[in-house]
């Protein structure tokens, strides 16, 4: 993600991408630099480990630079390299589509299993994998309204699992020892990453694909899977705009131009812009026409066309005649089809 942003934004806003900071720049950030996947990936981290990460990387040679310009080395990009060689690219990750569905479905798949397994035993006697008191009720109801017997319950969600375990891009224990059932007890994340004799962040972003994969599945499935696709009802949570962004919208919806909307809004005619982006970001349907037309837009999508030109100072270089402005709405209406 540096690699991506180097030199332009700071390693702060990397940061703010890995928690899903849901701030105008940092949604932007996520389309701009085609880092939605990474969006909210790793809401835990903290930015004193965050912060010695890069002093690590500063003091073995593979960044170099500041806080607020930071590049990667040549001995970085091939650290990287090896990296990726390793672990893969992770295809199906999609935190910007799924940081706010996964977890919510993952722990009504965790709870589904142990309930069912129980059921199978007809043992009564365990405790909760989660004590989320909304997904409790909503796999209490789930369970009540299967129109399965419980021994049909069992078997039909053991051929769901075995269905999206067999097309995994990752190996299937990196989700089932997470699992609790009869007579097992689901692990956490640092005791799976710890058997599967992973460092816990690789471990972290293996599961998060894998996991991410199944939504997915699940999401696309067309009658193989009703119980898992079940699991995703009512849970589709997407980033919505700010507030803020919502009232520069309302005023260009009167008809007023962005320095009059500033002006109004007693604000800086740059945080109208980065409004305006968001909104051609976020809204299928607005247009950027009033502001880039149709002659520039083309050519700022013929400069991006080699991924050496995404950031938006080369290709500021390539486009004396754009504002960044202009550039970076062509690249928010391209980048709509990442979410």
């Amino acid at each position: 993600m540096l690699k991506e942003v180097e030199g332009e934004r700071t390693a702060s806003s990397v940061f703010h991408l890995l928690k899903g900071k849901k701030s105008a720049q940092t949604i932007q950030d996520a389309h701009l630099y085609k880092l939605a996947k990474w969006f909210q990936t790793a809401p835990f981290l903290k930015m004193d480990t965050f912060d010695q990460l890069i002093q690590q990387l500063l003091q073995t040679g593979c960044l170099e630079g500041e806080r607020q310009r930071l590049f990667v080395t040549e001995k970085g990009r091939n650290a990287m390299a090896g990296v990726f060689q390793k672990t893969g690219c992770f295809p199906f990750l999609s935190g910007w589509k799924l940081a706010g569905t996964a977890p919510i479905f993952f722990s009504r798949l965790q709870l589904i299993v142990q309930v069912v397994s129980h059921l199978a035993y007809s043992d009564r006697t365990y405790y909760p994998i989660t004590r989320d008191e909304q997904v409790q009720s909503w796999v209490k109801h789930f369970i009540k309204e299967s129109p399965f017997e419980k021994k049909a319950l069992a078997d039909q969600l053991n051929r769901e699992l075995s269905h999206v375990f067999e097309q995994q891009p990752e190996q299937p224990d990196c989700l089932l020892l997470r699992f609790s059932g009869h007579g097992q007890t689901g692990r956490t994340a640092w005791q799976t990453a710890e058997m599967l004799n992973m460092e816990t962040t690789e471990y972290w972003f293996r599961f998060l694909h894998s996991l991410h994969a199944i939504v997915q599945t699940a999401t696309e499935d067309d009658g193989q899977l009703p119980l898992l696709k079940q699991l995703l009802k009512g849970i589709t949570v997407s980033v919505p705009l700010t507030e803020s962004a919502r009232k520069t919208a309302s005023y260009l919806h009167k008809g007023m131009t962005i320095e009059q909307i500033a002006e109004a809004r007693r604000l800086k005619q740059a945080t109208i812009e980065d409004h305006v982006v968001e909104l051609a970001l976020n809204d299928p349907q607005f247009s950027i026409r009033p502001f880039v037309d149709e002659q520039k837009e083309a050519a700022v999508l013929q400069a991006g066309g080699t991924s050496t030109a995404r950031q938006l100072k080369p290709l500021k270089d390539q486009l004396p005649d754009h504002s960044y402005f202009q550039i970076r709405l062509v690249l928010a209406k391209e980048s709509r089809g990442l979410k």
